[in-house]
């Protein structure tokens, strides 16, 4: 299926479980770039957001209008408003919300550092997942993190759960664990299945995921289309993430093909974040073509429209210089100026209690824990010194994390047009 006559070359050799590579030291231990500061050498500021310490004392978070109707519109336009306000303290909670169900996977992804971020796997509580969802009372929520989600033994009773309170819910998954439960799956009300491909054929699938589980993924969403059908329904619909590498970058327009086949709705092309974890990326980028790859997107787009099948391509037209230097090393990265606005609409909520303030932080040890919801309410969580802090950095246009050093943030029109294409 590859264009042009084009044969993908697998080397075995650098598939090595992260620990195991010469250079590598620890999470923090990669060399750091002149001019960054050291991950164990960062100031802790005395200062930190004292300015609107008084005004967050005053400020009550007001309850969250149910996501339905006319007052799920509403709080879209405050959420536009208060991106582009961003205020240092909120009235209202973020419309979106990622519950991390579970940090437990059943693979070892080459693409994926959990195999040393994460001791022991959590599953997320029940009083934490209800207590969340109850109080912000999200418009959309997603229920998968780190881990794969069908592993937590609760996850139908969540997604139900959440659909009860009127979210969105839409998961990424590996799925390999559904197992004979394509019809409950389709019965508990999820919107959206987002799953994590990263190939077009059997080989590569193994060479990515360490398992040969391609063709039950090729038959899971067959047997969920089926069951879709038999039931009269149009949800959930099926999407597809493509982690863009060296071993499957040649398969952009074969994964377009095998979309249409599937009845696949869409598409969502990623490109590689690491923090932390330089020595892995560079190992999974060396040998892409800048060129092949900018031809590939502009093929995949062409025939994505031409099947009326949803991609985020555009994105990568207008900014595939930004992505293309996302893949690079840290020495040859150039930092955006794009704005982040995550800390405003959005939160995450991991299987181990704490708040994090967008999906990337998890993907680090030791930054971004703004609170531990067994100990305060979301509410203060929202509008404590360490969000506040980091919603001054941001606002003045600063990186002030490792994290988000070299991130790529969603700007304004890449919210929108994610969501109005690439979400329920």
């Amino acid at each position: 299926m590859h264009q042009a006559g084009e044969k993908q070359k697998f080397v075995e050799k650098p598939l090595v479980p992260m620990p195991q590579l010469d250079s590598y030291a620890g999470l923090t231990a990669q060399r750091i770039p002149d001019g960054w500061i050291a991950p164990d050498k960062e100031p802790e500021n005395p200062n930190r957001a004292t300015a609107t310490a008084a005004l967050a004392e005053r400020t009550r978070v007001r309850s969250a209008l149910e996501p339905l109707g006319m007052k799920k519109l509403w709080r879209f336009a405050k959420g536009l408003l208060t991106m582009l306000r961003r205020p240092t303290v909120l009235r209202d909670y973020p419309l979106h919300l990622q519950l991390e169900s579970t940090d437990a996977c059943n693979l070892n992804c080459t693409t994926c550092s959990r195999d040393i971020l994460i001791d022991k796997a959590s599953l997320l509580k029940t009083e934490f997942w209800h207590s969340i969802i109850d109080e912000m009372r999200p418009t959309n929520i997603n229920v998968s993190g780190i881990g794969e989600p069908f592993l937590h033994p609760d996850i139908y009773e969540i997604i139900a759960y959440a659909k009860s309170r009127g979210a969105g819910v839409n998961c990424a998954t590996n799925f390999t664990r559904i197992h004979d439960n394509h019809r409950k799956l389709v019965e508990c009300g999820i919107d959206q299945l987002k799953v994590s491909i990263d190939a077009t054929d059997p080989e590569t699938y193994r060479l990515i995921r360490g398992e040969d589980s391609w063709q039950e993924i090729v038959d899971n969403i067959r047997e969920v289309n089926r069951w879709k059908k038999k039931l009269g329904t149009s949800t959930p619909s099926v999407r597809f993430n493509f982690a863009l590498q060296r071993f499957n970058y040649l398969q952009c327009v074969d994964l377009v093909e095998l979309a249409k086949d599937l009845g696949v709705d869409g598409i969502y092309y990623q490109f590689l974040s690491y923090v932390d974890m330089e020595d892995r990326k560079a190992i999974l980028t060396s040998d892409m073509s800048k060129d092949k790859l900018l031809k590939l997107i502009k093929e995949s787009d062409r025939r994505a429209r031409e099947y009326g099948i949803q991609t985020n391509l555009d994105m990568w037209h207008r900014d595939f210089e930004l992505f293309w230097n996302r893949m690079l090393s840290l020495d040859e990265f150039k930092a955006n100026r794009k704005n982040c606005y995550m800390p405003w609409i959005s939160t995450w909520l991991g299987a181990d209690g704490w708040v994090r303030p967008c999906p990337i932080m998890p993907w680090t040890r030791d930054e971004g824990r703004m609170g531990h919801i067994g100990e305060q309410t979301f509410a203060e969580i929202w509008n404590g010194d360490k969000y506040r802090e980091l919603r001054e950095a941001l606002a003045r246009g600063e990186r002030p994390t490792r994290s988000c050093k070299t991130c790529y943030p969603q700007d304004l029109y890449n919210v929108i047009s994610i969501k109005s294409k690439l979400l329920p």
